[in-house]
């Protein structure tokens, strides 16, 4: 058993056809406040005290018709670079698919898996600004 208790889910990504439609959904209809853009295709909202709704742009459009949703993944909020590591060497014990790191970014490490169904997972340890 893995040596995890997360305290929250951090951030759900969503994949839109029009960032700018998608915003003035969630800024404007829902009322979220707008916390950061990254570049010109993401866009980050605080949900909550800590908890946040990244919009990405996608690169294929999806078909409003088909009955498959859009989440492109969720996120968990790690204690320390080393958790990210030590969580990668779990999932390499059980034998999880690694899609992505472990890895530096500008503030921190991170690591993405899927689960059985192909739905993507984020474990990140991120250094406050």
């Amino acid at each position: 058993m893995a040596d995890f208790n997360p305290s929250g889910l951090n951030h759900i990504t969503i994949r839109v056809n029009e960032i700018e439609r998608a915003e003035e959904f969630y800024g404007d209809v829902l009322g979220f406040e707008l916390i950061r853009k990254m570049g010109k295709s993401m866009a980050v909202y605080q949900v909550g005290d800590e908890d946040t709704l990244v919009l990405v742009e996608a690169e294929t459009s999806y078909d409003p018709s088909s009955r498959d949703y859009r989440v492109d993944h969720f996120g968990f909020y790690l204690e320390s670079e080393e958790k990210v590591d030590e969580m990668a060497e779990y999932f390499r014990e059980k034998e999880i698919s690694i899609l992505s790191g472990p890895a530096n970014r500008k503030r921190g490490r991170f690591l993405f898996i899927s689960d059985p169904d192909g739905n993507m997972i984020e474990f990140f340890y991120e250094e406050d600004e």
